[in-house]
């Protein structure tokens, strides 16, 4: 059972919701609605599955590239998205937005444009700014209560030969459109013709109302491109923090997990600031394969919330 109903009182955790309200916007009398997460308890099975980590007793090094984590991927691809993922595609990182960083890093050069449909999330602002790139808009139209992207635009962005990249948020943040399979394979077929590379951050990939279907990118791909994501949005364990993606040619997965070892020191990133319980259990087989109807029942709340 999961309970949506019972309140959680999250005062006193050091949380950013609700302990630094003042220190994020100068005020303490404010409702905050910027972070999402949720002030739903996290799932009796994750929180089983954190406990019996625990009970061994040792918090020793862990390596994330191991069978029962590259098979929950698989797996939750396959079942929620009818999406065939190859497990040699699958990378690990700290965060989507580190994971988005390192790729701009590969692929283009200090000065090159990242178009961007906006509003945009305010990370991806200061990401692209962050990585001395500059941020291309291509503005969301509103039509009929909902948000079109005007290809045409976006065409002619993608067409300046200096703007090599499309930092695609999918489901998109801020508007909270879900891009229908048409619209992607669109922009795949504009990216294909102009030579444009794509990250695609599908952190809330399973967010969705009942009637809208999320297309992962990895469907529509039609030239070099990679897929970011995590469970901490679907499953509420952004404490726990972590990510995943694909990443399809293998030069580039390369130098990216490359880049990840040598900024982190480590080829065993959750090994360092994050627990070691993340990658092997707490967000594959037990948030995945066990945990999966609790997507459905959120999704089936949100109109109402």
């Amino acid at each position: 059972m999961f309970d949506f109903s019972t309140p959680v009182d999250r005062h006193g955790t050091w949380c950013t919701q609700w302990d630094y309200v003042a220190d994020r916007f100068g005020t303490a009398d404010l409702l905050p609605f910027t972070i999402s997460d949720m002030d739903f308890a996290t799932a009796p099975c994750i929180l089983d599955a954190v406990s019996q980590r625990l009970a061994h007793g040792v918090l020793g090094y862990s390596r994330w590239k191991n069978d029962e984590f590259l098979s929950a991927v698989s797996h939750w691809f396959a079942s929620r998205f009818q999406s065939p993922v190859e497990s040699d595609a699958i990378v690990y990182g700290p965060s989507v937005i580190y994971m988005v960083a390192e790729t701009l890093r590969q692929w283009s050069e200090v000065g090159d444009g990242v178009v961007v449909h906006t509003p945009a999330y305010d990370a991806f602002y200061k990401t692209i700014a962050g990585n001395q790139r500059r941020l291309v808009p291509v503005p969301l139209v509103a039509h009929h209560g909902q948000w079109r992207c005007d290809m045409a635009e976006l065409e002619r962005a993608l067409a300046e030969p200096r703007n090599k990249i499309l930092l695609l948020c999918s489901p998109h943040n801020p508007t909270g459109k879900v891009w229908s399979r048409d619209e992607l394979a669109t922009m795949a077929q504009l990216c294909e013709k102009h030579g444009v590379k794509v990250i695609s951050d599908e952190i809330h990939m399973d967010m969705t109302w009942e009637n809208h279907r999320h297309t992962p990118w990895c469907d529509v791909a039609r030239g070099p491109w990679a897929l970011f994501t995590s469970a901490s949005k679907s499953f509420n364990i952004p404490a726990l923090t972590g990510a995943y993606g694909l990443i399809d040619d293998v030069t580039t997965r390369e130098g990216y997990l490359n880049a990840l070892k040598s900024r982190m020191a480590s080829p065993r990133p959750a090994s360092r600031r994050w627990l070691p319980i993340l990658p092997p259990i707490a967000k594959a087989p037990a948030g995945w394969t066990r945990c999966g109807p609790i997507c459905r029942k959120i999704c089936a709340i949100l109109p109402a919330s």
